[in-house]
């Protein structure tokens, strides 16, 4: 695509996101916002990833404070469509890295889409935009381990991919290979 998103830190822990449009050549940006404040008790907080949907008119920011959110690029201003969190921080103390990477996931039929983040809870989750953000299906786990998730790669079986490969902070590498009837990888 043509639109690209410039999310920088700015003055008093202020997350400005910039819309371009590259194929205009302007230089300016087309939209901008604000991330959201975070709402656990870090102090500051990142984005970590940013990736837009297929289509381009979504854009999913992983955040250090453990949370995605998806944005519509079209109402950039109006904030986050939904707000999908991982569970709390790990027990042991350390505030962890949130979450760290986030991808777009299509159906078989091409018309849903789905995020699937990891986060310092060690699990990977597929969020659905369509169902609300309370509903009890969301944030399924398609995979967990003892440790921070650290960075995760969903792969494309019909190109010879693994479904899923999983890094932890504890040094560990998970590969998945199999697939359930809703074709996501099995823990």
């Amino acid at each position: 695509g043509s639109t690209y998103v410039l999310i920088t830190c700015g003055e008093n822990n202020q997350h400005p996101i910039r819309l371009y449009d590259v194929a205009r050549k302007s230089g300016h940006a087309i939209a901008e916002t604000t991330l959201e404040p975070s709402a656990s008790q870090v102090a500051t907080f990142e984005a970590t990833t940013a990736t837009f949907s297929s289509e381009g008119r979504l854009l999913a920011v992983a955040r250090s404070d453990n949370a995605v959110h998806m944005y519509d690029i079209r109402a950039l201003t109006k904030g986050p469509l939904a707000a999908f969190r991982h569970e709390e921080l790990d027990a042991v103390g350390s505030t962890g890295y949130g979450a760290v990477h986030a991808c777009w996931v299509e159906g078989r039929d091409r018309r849903r889409v789905g995020i699937v983040s990891g986060g310092n809870d060690g699990c990977v989750r597929v969020w659905d935009p369509l169902i609300a953000s309370s509903d009890k299906s969301q944030g399924k786990v398609l995979a967990r381990t003892e440790f921070d998730v650290a960075y995760f790669s969903m792969g494309d079986m019909w190109m010879g991919e693994k479904p899923l490969v999983l890094g932890h902070c504890g040094g560990g590498l998970y590969v998945y290979d199999r697939l359930d009837a809703d074709g996501l990888p099995i823990c």
